[in-house]
């Protein structure tokens, strides 16, 4: 009998510690944060006509008050009249914004008032409450920032918001109505709105202008360049790149020094819309963002290249031998030529084309420059060709000598072909080329892509012999 009781006092004292562990009521941090600036205007930076912000709630004491089961809340906010009417404004909930586990938690009918006499900045906005639910409700995040509540968007009809300051703060005294929070305590609703902490984590408008990509810009090519101007006084700045408009899908984010005003990126997927904006930071190590962008990637420059390699095409069947590898160049049309992209095609034996794609270069004018492993180098005709990312290019160099720079082509049987020969890629046939082949030709070599094999019939001899032979002399003509 002693035992029984013994345990029995033992299993209440445990009951009594767990209630002792969570005697307290939740605390919680509410913030309005993370205020985004939007131009659907097309004023090139100068305007905004929308501001987002997320509404988040933090718990802050899970170790004293055990989960914190959300039950129902109010959100309500003093704001500066000088934005204007009522009427002037759209004012809603961005749908799929809620991180709470039920849409039923999310609050509902948004309502700007102005003006409004019982704010002492002249306006509010407001969010009612969400709808009762019975059981338990959702839990609280303890991580910061906590759990998004919704994310609010405070759109002007027409025109830009004036430049004006929200003077933003939360509404939480009387009169009527004003932020309240609810949470289940056991199994019952609890007004906890004295236990939390509130903020307003606000940005003002942005003060930086972003100048490439432009606004609505298509077809950029990848890397892109990021440009955008300078502020002076800060310690840093930030570059995010999104794949949606409300920023909840954020790829890339690139932290810079405080000289830095464009950057580089490379990795982003071609012909794909992308979104950015750049923040800068202050002394306080707070960021402050510009508006928010929108540009798309092009699907890279387009070439469609027709080319002979003289060995390995035979006249009497119109074909070559063997489909083969090229690497295709383009080079700027102006000295000193530098390169600006390239490309790796195969040219088919029956049409002798190949397709090109530039993923890096930028629309304009170019030379394009062919390398293969035993051909001389060949550039295009002199003045270059244009190229677009809104077409596909073409480029026949069989149809005329004049297609290669310095018509630097052979002529066989109504096609001009590239000189076959240059085994060591210097730039000229010559006797260190006629060498390889000779000995090769020696022994007979046999196999498939060999260097000396001029001609692709998989076996090094008098033939390839002949070929080498003929162009001795010929050299590579470039600008």
């Amino acid at each position: 009998m002693k035992k029984i009781y013994t345990s029995s006092v033992i299993v209440l004292l445990f009951l009594l510690s767990l209630n002792i562990a969570y005697c307290q009521d939740p605390t919680f941090n509410l913030t309005a944060r993370n205020f985004q600036y939007t131009d659907s205007l097309g004023t090139g930076g100068f305007g905004f006509d929308a501001v987002t912000f997320d509404i988040c709630i933090q718990h802050t004491n899970y170790q004293d008050s055990g989960p914190f089961e959300y039950f129902i809340g109010q959100y309500f906010f003093n704001v500066n009249k000088a934005l204007g009417v009522s009427a002037e404004y759209t004012y809603y909930i961005i749908p799929g914004s809620s991180e709470f586990s039920s849409l039923s938690y999310v609050p509902r009918n948004p309502l700007f008032v102005s003006p409004d006499s019982t704010s002492p900045l002249g306006a509010t906005l407001r969010l009612s409450s969400n709808a009762v639910l019975e059981g338990n409700g959702t839990t609280i995040s303890t991580v910061f920032p906590g759990t998004r509540v919704c994310k609010m968007r405070f759109k002007k009809k027409t025109g830009s918001i004036p430049n004006v300051l929200f003077n933003m703060t939360w509404r939480r005294a009387l009169p009527n109505p004003f932020t309240k929070i609810f949470a289940y305590l056991g199994t019952t609703s609890t007004e906890i709105s004295s236990s939390g902490t509130y903020s307003i984590d606000f940005t003002p408008m942005p003060s930086i202008t972003l100048f490439n990509p432009p606004d609505n810009s298509v077809s950029n090519p990848i890397p892109v360049n990021f440009i955008w101007s300078s502020k002076n006084s800060v310690t840093g700045y930030q570059l995010k790149i999104y794949t949606d408009s409300l920023m909840l899908n954020n790829v890339r984010t690139e932290i810079l020094d405080k000289t830095d005003t464009s950057f580089i990126l490379k990795g982003l997927s071609r012909n794909t819309k992308y979104f950015w904006r750049v923040g800068y930071k202050n002394y306080k190590d707070v960021y402050y963002y510009s508006l928010l962008y929108k540009f798309t990637t092009s699907s890279g420059l387009k070439l469609k290249l027709t080319a002979i390699p003289e060995g390995t095409y035979f006249e009497i069947f119109n074909k070559l031998s063997r489909r083969d590898t090229f690497f295709i160049y383009l080079r700027n049309s102006d000295s000193p030529y530098l390169k600006a992209d390239s490309s790796k095609t195969v040219i088919d034996s029956l049409n002798f084309k190949g397709y090109c794609l530039f993923q890096n270069a930028y629309a304009g004018n170019y030379f394009i420059q062919i390398r293969h492993f035993n051909t001389v180098e060949t550039w295009s005709k002199p003045g270059g060709i244009s190229m677009l990312f809104t077409d596909t290019a073409y480029y026949d160099f069989t149809s005329s000598v004049s297609q290669a720079y310095g018509n630097n082509q052979k002529l066989i049987g109504g096609k001009y072909c590239l000189f076959s020969g240059d085994l060591d890629q210097n730039g000229i046939i010559d006797a260190s080329d006629m060498s390889r082949v000779m000995n090769d030709s020696y022994y007979g070599l046999m196999g498939r892509f060999l260097i000396s094999d001029l001609n692709g019939d998989g076996i090094v001899d008098i033939s390839d012999v002949v070929i080498v032979n003929n162009n001795t002399g010929v050299i590579v003509v470039k600008p």
